[in-house]
This record gives structure tokens, C-alpha cells and sequence, in this order.
């Protein structure tokens, strides 16, 4: 239960239908983002044309840009909507509920609920009370190839009961008016690996992901491929796609998948950082969604220390038959807006190779 729902019974990031609206909101830079939802009555709109430097630094905008607000203006303060567009660097897409969470950490910076699994739609509900002057932030971001429409509806704590009903039919009402292309989906590289068992697996990634060479026979029993982010110049961001073959006679229950994960995430720093020392540590581990509920599966979270930095580890494997399929990922610790849009473009990817296995290995 996340604090907004134990102060408040409303659904802090419910999505409901709503009457359409008979106003658009034209958005003429942006034509893909181009959209019809329920706008809450009793909001005059305002166009703006105020650019956004906040997240300058994240590296993860070429252009962001408040385009409408919308308010009372006997009240401003019990409900105000802006409406936001970005362009994005394809190298550097990142998942839509990263881009909210970026979001919140300027626009917020207190976590009151994140909702959104999807790739190219994700909310979170930020705020403030530290101030005097509590207040509710919801943030709904999607993605459209490689410009990103954003809604930011701000209200008072003290409103944001009444006021939550209308977001949840404005966001849940939202429908593009247009198809468009992606180009990002488009232009993802397919790969391929055959795992111990001779099984094949395949995986798209972007095409600035390049494969590396680690110069070094492969053990028979892991199948390996290791990929950099050569956009990235600081070289922080790099995947392993692993296959480990299961023991003659192993029970698929028995599987240590903390082990083969901190092993296999060991490799990746031999390969790529061999003369770094480095301390372990644990952060989180928990299992994913979309595999069928008896799949030994697991997903592990952790921060590696080293002498001058901190870098973030993830791994995610399963049990599939006689193999042990996953993938290992290193990348940039989110200390600051810098490293946290590395991060997030690693977090993509990483989505990328899980969506993959999820889809090979048995979506429940």
C-alpha cells in the first residue's frame, strides 16, 4: 500500500472512460502526438510556450516544451493541467515509466504510487508536504516513435480526492487521433544465440548496441554474448545474453539463481573491467510477470562499489527445460540526472531481452 492510498481511498493512478472532449488541443510541432480524452470541465486553456531546462542534464531531450495549461482561474490552485511535448534521441530511448519517474525527481520529488508495465505508457503520482503546502503531482507519460506527450496535473492534498476521479478519465480516455510509425521498434537489430541445449533464442536490440569480443573460448556448459552501448561515450552500459546448461539429474526447484546471476554478472566485469575491484551489493530480488506461475524465475537488483564510481547490476534468468536462459546487464548508478538517463536507456534494453524471453519461454 503506498502512502497516498493509506491517507485517501481514491486509486491514486486509477484509468477510467470519459466523455470525449469537443476541444482539441492542437499541438502543431508534434503532429503524432496529436490526441482526444476527456478534459475536465470548468478548465480554461492557456497556450504557453515555455521550454523546459530542467532535465537538461539528463541528456535524455533534445527539445521539451510546455505547450497548454489549463486551469480555473478562481481557483488555480485545486486543479492545473500542463501539457507537455518531447523529442527524444533514439540512442537514448528509454521506457515510458522511467521517463515519469526522471520526472518526479524535479516535478515532485516524494513517490506516491507508480503504475505502468508497459514500454511506451507509464504514470507516477509525486508530491510535496515538507513545504506546508501539501500537494498531489500526477505525471502520465507516453511514447510515439521519438516524441513523448506528457501530462502533468498538479492539485492541492486537500483536493485531490475530488479532482482524482476527473484525471483518471482524462488519462484513461486519451486516444491518439493518428497511426505513425515508430522508428525505434523499427529499427531494432534481430540476434540470435543457441543455448547449451542446442535451443535457439532470439532477441532484438538497438543498433548502437555493438557485440563484444571478449577474446576468450566459451566454457561448454554457458553460451555468451555481451553487447556494448557504443552511443554511450563514457562506456557505462553493456548486456550478456547467457545460456547455462542444467546438471544431468538437477531439480528445476533447486536452481541457485541468485548464484548463476552474481556469477554471470562477475563475467561481465572480467570481460569488460578486468582489473577493477569492486564490492557487492544486494539490493533487491523479486519475480517477474508474464511467465507461468510454476517457472523458477527471478529478477536481481544490485550496486557494485568500486574505488572511484557505483554501477548498477541486473539479472534476470529462469528454468527453461535444460537450460537456464537470462541476462546480465551493467550500467550507470543513478547518483544524479546524468546517470540515472544512462541508466534508463540500459533499463529498455534490458526490457527488450526479458519481453524476448517472456515471449520464447512461456508467457503465462
Amino acid at each position: 500500500m503506498t502512502m497516498a492510498q493509506e491517507t485517501n481511498p481514491v486509486e491514486p493512478l486509477a484509468r477510467s472512460k470519459g466523455r470525449l472532449s469537443e476541444r482539441g488541443l492542437a499541438l502543431p510541432d508534434f503532429p503524432g502526438l496529436q490526441f482526444r480524452t476527456a478534459l475536465p470541465e470548468g478548465l480554461e486553456w492557456f497556450e504557453s510556450a515555455e521550454t523546459v531546462g530542467d532535465f537538461d542534464e539528463s541528456g535524455m531531450f533534445t527539445e521539451f516544451r510546455r505547450l497548454w495549461l489549463g486551469y480555473a482561474p478562481e481557483d488555480r490552485d485545486r486543479l492545473q493541467i500542463s501539457v507537455h511535448a518531447a523529442r527524444i534521441p533514439a540512442e537514448r530511448v528509454a521506457l515510458a515509466p522511467d521517463y515519469a519517474r526522471l520526472l518526479a525527481r524535479v516535478w515532485g520529488p516524494k513517490n506516491y504510487g507508480l503504475y505502468g508495465d508497459e514500454r511506451d505508457f507509464g504514470e507516477v503520482m509525486t508530491g510535496e508536504d515538507d513545504s506546508g503546502f501539501g500537494r498531489r503531482t500526477r505525471i502520465s507519460v507516453w511514447r510515439r516513435g521519438t516524441d513523448l506527450l506528457i501530462i502533468r496535473a498538479d492539485t492541492t492534498l486537500e483536493d485531490f480526492e475530488a479532482q482524482a476521479p476527473r484525471l483518471a478519465a482524462m488519462v484513461g480516455s486519451l486516444e491518439f487521433r493518428d497511426p505513425i510509425a515508430d522508428p525505434i521498434a523499427d529499427g531494432l537489430v534481430a540476434h540470435r544465440i543457441r543455448l547449451p541445449s542446442g535451443a535457439m533464442f532470439d532477441y532484438r536490440l538497438p543498433p548502437h548496441w555493438q557485440a563484444f569480443d571478449p577474446g576468450k573460448p566459451q566454457s561448454a556448459p554457458i553460451s555468451a554474448a555481451i553487447w556494448l552501448d557504443r552511443a554511450d561515450e563514457g562506456g557505462n552500459s553493456a548486456i550478456g545474453i547467457f545460456g547455462v546448461a542444467v546438471p544431468e539429474g538437477a531439480r528445476a526447484a533447486d536452481a541457485p539463481l541468485d548464484q548463476i546471476a552474481a556469477t554471470m554478472s562477475d563475467l561481465m566485469m572480467e570481460n569488460l573491467l578486468p582489473e577493477a575491484e569492486f564490492k557487492r551489493q544486494p539490493m533487491t530480488n523479486y519475480r517477474m510477470k508474464g511467465f507461468r506461475p510454476d517457472t523458477v524465475q527471478a529478477m536481481f537488483l544490485d550496486r557494485l562499489d568500486l574505488a572511484e564510481r557505483k554501477m548498477g547490476a541486473s539479472g534476470f534468468f529462469l528454468v527453461a527445460g535444460a537450460d537456464v536462459p537470462g541476462f546480465s546487464s551493467l550500467t550507470a548508478y543513478p547518483v544524479d540526472q546524468e546517470a540515472m538517463g544512462i541508466m534508463m536507456h540500459a533499463n529498455f534494453v534490458d526490457r527488450l531481452v526479458l519481453d524476448a524471453l517472456r515471449s520464447r519461454f512461456g508467457q503465462s
